[in-house]
């Protein structure tokens, strides 16, 4: 990427450049290629410029292959008093979502998102939370279950509930889709994650989550019940939702009415899935009959 001696200098010094637009807290703006423009944000004394980095040739990503124009983007991040920070968005990704976010509720802490997106009817993504960290800023990749492959649209959690004001991302939970149905027709339950002591956080199972699955867990019941062939995907998820507010067994009893039984072995599948996800204990699986 080829930057101006004016916003090169800028961000040495550690203040954003001049063209940057101010936006609140939390407010996401996009970058991608189509049509290519770089992005560039401030709140506070934080700016964060999003711009594509250059095509060395057709085999370094998708968009130099067929765009002649680089889908992977370069996120700048600077603030006075810090060095500044750097860092090249996926190869895979469609586009470049990014917004600064408060940290803390009790200072003027701030840091960026980053939510590299895939696209396509899995909607695959990956995202990055930038911190300060003494006087720079370190880069902390969500994950679950071991992988920073992660799927949704990144939203963030308001939780007023703790004290320390540190932020909360609503993401989706990998699907469980036994019954090999479309991805668009599968979807899963909501995922909360966060960082917590530098490191990322499943913190679906906190009191203050039993909001997002009360919330999805109606449409999802509904879906199970009906005559939908490809019911099975909300089946899995009706129960995960239920599992989360504490009333697993009832709707197990229901997935057990309304379920398609195909292929074979869905219930027992499903029980592994909710044990292995974290929804349940095994313990909790061994009370849950298979038919």
């Amino acid at each position: 990427m080829r930057l101006s001696a004016c916003v090169l200098t800028a961000m040495l010094l550690g203040t954003g450049p001049a063209s940057a637009e101010s936006v609140e807290s939390a407010e996401f703006r996009v970058w991608g290629i189509h049509p290519i423009k770089t992005v560039s944000i401030s709140t506070g004394p934080l700016t964060v410029t999003v711009a594509a980095t250059e095509c060395h040739g057709p085999d370094q990503n998708a968009g130099c292959r067929f765009d002649g124009v680089s889908n992977q983007a370069v996120v700048s991040v600077s603030q006075k008093g810090f060095v500044p920070f750097r860092m090249t968005s996926d190869s895979q990704a469609s586009f470049v979502r990014v917004a600064i976010i408060r940290l803390s509720t009790r200072a003027r802490h701030y840091g960026v998102v980053i939510d590299n997106q895939w696209g396509g009817s899995a909607g695959g993504t990956k995202v990055t939370i930038i911190e300060p960290d003494a006087a720079s800023f370190k880069a902390v990749p969500l994950t679950y279950l071991g992988t920073n492959a992660l799927i949704g649209e990144v939203k963030l959690f308001s939780d007023r509930s703790r004290s320390d004001g540190r932020p909360a991302f609503v993401l989706e939970a990998p699907a469980f889709n036994f019954s090999g149905e479309c991805a668009a027709c599968t979807r899963g339950v909501p995922l909360l994650l966060g960082v917590r002591r530098g490191r990322s956080a499943d913190l679906s199972a906190e009191p203050s989550a039993r909001r997002l699955f009360a919330r999805d867990l109606p449409q999802r019941k509904r879906i199970c019940m009906s005559d939908f062939r490809e019911r099975n995907g909300n089946c899995a998820a009706y129960v995960a939702d239920a599992a989360r507010l504490g009333r697993v067994r009832s709707a197990w009893r229901i997935m057990l009415h309304y379920y398609r039984p195909e292929p074979e072995g869905y219930p027992a599948a499903l029980r592994s899935y909710l044990v292995n996800g974290g929804y349940i204990s095994a313990a909790e699986a061994r009370a849950l009959p298979l038919s």
